[in-house]
């Protein structure tokens, strides 16, 4: 008979299962501190675990030490816990700290505790801690919760992390031709008398470079380099492509100066009407008449699987009954914890393309509302997903196919026609970024709407105090300013997905802190040429992030350089 109470509480802890005997959250301020969302964070309600929130590395910036939990227990005997913390980098960040006792009973009421990440400030660094809580009842159950703290290096000296570019360059590009012009001079007087061996080794380092293979270990253990330029700047000559004589250029480290040669960066005519003019964001008009126009019945459309899913966004691979024949496609909507304005706003921009047809811009192919806390919005199907996500799997090795030079050239190519396409229809993107885009497996890529990319990329997009969310460390000075975004934003924007793209999907100024940003541009800091990044290709990147907004390229200038660019590397194969 001793027998049956052993059996009975096994029984019970089966049942249990995914149950965890307590209630866990993170606190509505908590979460606005850290992601901007208005929006309490369960990780355990009423003992259910939520799986997709355990899953979810929560980035924690530079400027933030504590982070608030809350919990309580759920049963009447005493429930007994121990925290224990796992990371890797232990010259970046201090051991965690809690104001609780590591091990003890979680408390019957609603308690908040905090826990301490102090880094070390020896070096910069994105250490990934993970936390463990260890409960037991009738069975052990662990919870492990996943926290990104990023670490800064405290000095005194300015950082040399990423390029900072001499103003003379930033505000005014007509001093430094003339300075370079001298250089180039007595370059081409050391060429002149260079012997035939060193050009054409030089040469053959060059064909090398324009065809690095972008999947090499090399690239994957050292993607940048980040000097400080105290002099940089396009040649006195030269078309908007550049030309074939070279740039001189000091870079200066934190205690020694080194030379280097380089191609001469692109040259624009100044175009201030097209730069600034204002361009309309369908996300501000209401959405209700292009809702009308794509609705469609439910039983159109077939959900399949869940291919991404965020704190409260869901992406399914689906089929959709289009024209009397089904086709698979991708289909974005919101989860219950989703809150109206959520909903709203998704439904805002996963429209803000209707009406607009192009072979690299991906359009929104109807949308259901007959539920409406949990609309779908359809999109057409690009088999290899998210770009970002695509050239971050490119550098980890999982794609089969190595990437060239040419390929992200090609890409680039493909963006700048879907920009080209929505300027000339006065429609200003406002958050172009490799996430916001979506390639199949010919390295076809679509630009799409920034619908979802707040909850599924949370550590692109920052909250600087003032309750919205936006991708500070993609966008343009005066748009981070100001919030004054016109056709030379998105200019700047697309040179970050640029180096995105050469870096397959690094974090741009990982470690710059985003209530620095403003400041840091301002100084002349800028994204560093990543490595086998060719000259010329980091030439045009540079030129998007200049100033004077009237000085950036057009789109279509942009498109004639790249144009050539890949018509050059083609003459190497």
């Amino acid at each position: 008979m001793q027998a049956w109470p052993r059996l009975l509480t096994a029984v019970l802890g089966l049942l249990c299962g995914a149950r965890a005997h307590l209630n866990l959250f993170v606190s509505q301020a908590e979460v606005m501190k850290l992601l901007g969302l208005s929006a309490e964070l369960y990780y355990v309600r009423d003992g259910v675990v939520n799986i997709y929130a355990m899953n979810f590395v929560v980035p924690v910036p530079a400027h933030i030490t504590d982070l608030e939990f809350s919990w309580q227990a759920l049963t009447r005997a005493p429930l007994p816990y121990a925290w224990s913390f796992v990371y890797d980098n232990h010259d970046a960040l201090r051991p965690p700290e809690l104001d609780i006792p590591a091990r003890g009973l979680v408390p019957a009421k609603v308690q908040t505790f905090r826990v301490r990440f102090p880094c070390s400030g020896s070096m910069s660094a994105e250490v990934l801690v993970l936390m463990q809580l260890n409960v037991s009842l009738y069975n052990d159950s662990a919870l492990s919760f996943r926290r990104n703290k990023i670490c800064l290096k405290e000095t005194s000296s300015p950082r040399n992390e990423s390029v900072r570019v001499d103003s003379s360059l930033i505000t005014s590009s007509g001093t430094f031709y003339v300075a370079v012009a001298c250089a180039c001079l007595m370059i081409l007087l050391v060429v002149a008398v260079a012997s035939l061996v060193y050009v054409k080794s030089k040469k053959a380092r060059a064909q090398e470079s324009l065809h690095a293979d972008y999947n090499s270990a090399a690239y994957g253990s050292n993607q940048n380099v980040f000097p400080r330029l105290d002099a940089l700047g396009p040649s006195s000559g030269g078309s908007a492509t550049g030309s074939s004589s070279p740039r001189y250029c000091s870079v200066a480290g934190d205690d020694h100066s080194l030379h280097v040669y380089a191609t001469p960066a692109p040259r624009f005519s100044p175009s201030p009407a097209v730069s600034q003019v204002a361009l309309h964001d369908p996300r501000l008009v209401d959405p209700t008449q292009r809702l009308k126009d794509l609705s469609v019945d439910r039983q159109n459309i077939e959900l399949l699987s869940v291919l991404h899913e965020g704190t409260f966004g869901r992406i399914f691979l689906g089929s959709f009954l289009h024209n009397q024949r089904k086709v698979e496609v991708i289909v974005k909507t919101v989860s219950d914890q989703a809150s109206k304005f959520q909903i709203s706003l998704t439904l805002a921009e996963g429209t803000m393309f209707h009406g607009l047809s192009h072979k690299n811009l991906l359009s929104v192919l109807a949308v259901n509302t007959d539920n409406p806390k949990q609309p779908l919005v359809v999109y057409g199907y690009c088999n290899k997903g998210n770009l970002k996500r695509f050239l971050q799997s490119s550098r980890l090795g999982e794609q089969h196919c190595a990437l060239l030079t040419q390929d992200l050239v090609d890409m680039g190519l493909q963006v700048v026609l879907a920009m080209t396409y929505l300027h000339a229809r006065g429609v200003c993107h406002k958050d172009l970024a490799a996430r916001n885009c979506a390639v199949n497996d010919k390295l076809q890529v679509k630009v799409a709407d920034s619908a979802l990319s707040r909850d599924l990329f949370p550590a692109d997009y920052y909250c600087l105090g003032d309750n919205e969310n936006r991708p500070i460390k993609w966008l343009a000075l005066e748009s981070l300013a100001s919030k004054h975004f016109t056709a030379a934003s998105d200019v700047w924007s697309f040179g970050v997905l640029l180096w995105e793209l050469t870096t397959l999907a690094q974090q741009p100024y990982a470690e710059v802190d985003p209530f620095e940003m403003a400041d840091y541009l301002r100084d002349g800091y800028r994204l560093a040429q990543p490595l086998c990044c060719p000259d010329e290709l980091f030439a045009l990147m540079a030129c998007c992030w200049f100033t004077a907004p009237e000085e950036r390229p057009a789109f279509s200038q942009l498109l004639s350089c790249l144009q050539e660019f890949y018509t050059a590397l083609g003459r190497y194969i």
